[in-house]
């Protein structure tokens, strides 16, 4: 097994190793950010950097037998704390603030990280103030969040926070790409989740690529003027998209497709969600001025808080095809 070095932030991979060449880490950290901003993975390299034998440049090895048994999750003195279904419970806690107790097992140092410590229960959270208010030597503990506000604040403000924020949008498409995920796939599910495993999730669907497919098909139909795009809203969309997220999808692709034409009629076109289609969205946006397609934007985003007012999702986007088309096209 490999860390995957693309995953990591490179701005705070480069605060980490200097913190750590001057012997400045905190033996707390919170790190927060969405899925997919790389906080577990940082929170490994730690682990790595901490144990690493053959420390070259402020980077771990990955090779080393150290470095091998954490990435494998053998090792004894780093361990990893994950939800058990919807929560971490107290009595996983209380595992952990038993070893948080000890010496390290081959070591003088130990490394605890905590995912998803939103998920925590109450009693959990405060199980971990002992430990927090008096720290053990050379024991690190690190929780990750993508919700720091649902951290109990008495746990919160004994952490150092690291926000991580989103990933740039070309690091994020290099990202799928390196995970198989192709260029084109990648510029729209960039788009769509700051997470590849997510990514990964969702083009594994049984419905997505259907879905993209029925959709440009659509703003094809109405790019091109044909009233058949009202009768493929029942025929092609509706049968993809019987879940309340695959409806938020839907209207969420349609409006990154007219976000491209507004892009493409504007000369901006460094993050396109639909780049393969570079050809037919530069000849729709020759045709159309910037405030049409502003006004076709305002009518997705109508869309979608109709929708969200639990509006029939069919009428509602039986309603936005008929305003795209515009009058006398039906």
């Amino acid at each position: 097994m490999s860390l995957p070095i693309e995953t990591l932030q490179p701005q705070l991979l480069a605060t980490f190793q200097q913190i750590i060449a001057q012997g400045k880490l905190s033996q707390g950290y919170l790190f927060a950010g969405t899925a997919g901003t790389g906080k577990a993975e940082l929170a490994q390299w730690l682990a790595l950097r901490l144990f690493c034998q053959h420390v070259t440049d402020g980077q771990p090895d990955l090779t080393c037998p150290e470095c091998q048994r954490i990435l494998s999750g053998n090792h004894p003195d780093v361990l990893v704390v994950s939800p058990d279904g919807q929560s971490i419970k107290i009595d996983a806690v209380r595992r952990l603030k038993a070893e948080l107790s000890k010496r390290g097992v081959e070591s003088n140092q130990r490394i605890f990280i905590i995912q998803s410590a939103e998920k925590m229960t109450t009693s959990a959270a405060n199980g971990l103030l002992k430990f927090l208010e008096e720290p053990s030597p050379q024991a690190y503990l690190i929780l990750t969040t993508s919700a720091k506000q649902l951290i109990l604040p008495t746990v919160r403000s004994r952490l150092q926070l690291i926000d991580f924020h989103d990933l740039p949008h070309a690091q994020l498409v290099a990202q799928m790409t390196a995970a198989d995920i192709s260029e084109p796939t990648a510029a729209l599910l960039a788009h769509l989740t700051n997470s590849v495993s997510a990514a990964q999730a969702l083009l594994a669907s049984d419905y997505f690529e259907g879905l993209v497919s029925a959709i440009w098909k659509w703003v094809t139909q109405i790019q091109q003027k044909q009233a058949q795009a009202f009768v493929s809203v029942q025929t092609q969309i509706m049968p993809l998209v019987k879940e309340r997220d695959q409806q938020e999808l839907t209207l969420t692709i349609i409006l990154l497709a007219y976000q491209d034409l507004l892009a493409v009629h504007f000369g901006q076109e460094d993050a396109l969600s639909f780049p393969k289609q570079h050809q037919a969205l530069t000849q729709w946006a020759e045709t159309q001025t910037g405030f049409r397609l502003r006004t076709a934007l305002e009518q997705i985003l109508a869309a979608q808080r109709h929708w969200q007012g639990n509006v029939n999702f069919q009428n509602v986007l039986e309603t936005l095809t008929l305003q795209l088309l515009g009058p006398h096209v039906i």
